[in-house]
């Protein structure tokens, strides 16, 4: 059985920080929902990636966007995905949790 997004998310929250002392990262919730009027209030970065964070002590951006099973990657996600890497940030496409962590400590 395949690990969920979710769950892939919750072990590199764990797991960056753990194997690259001095980098920062958080979980980074995008969406809408309609509050007690009704009115939809939007929240996140449209495209961000699940995972946003810091790379100590430069301050280089990191973003990790999690996919799993036939998950596939939106049009505004690989837009911000090209900001990401055009600014010199750091910008990962998770399909495989160790895979990833390997394919950060060859960017790093």
């Amino acid at each position: 059985m395949s690990d969920t997004a979710n769950q892939m998310t919750a072990t590199l929250l764990v797991e960056i920080p753990r194997r690259f002392p001095g980098t920062r990262v958080w979980r980074q919730n995008s969406g809408a929902l309609k509050d007690s009027t009704g009115r939809v209030v939007r929240y996140g970065i449209v495209g961000g990636g699940d995972i946003s964070g810091i790379i100590g002590p430069g301050g280089k951006r990191i973003e990790i966007e999690v996919k799993a099973g036939r998950d596939k990657i939106r049009e505004q996600q690989i837009n911000f995905a090209r900001m990401i890497l055009a600014a010199g940030g750091i910008y990962l496409l998770c399909h495989d949790v160790e895979a990833t962590l390997r394919e950060l400590g060859e960017r790093l």
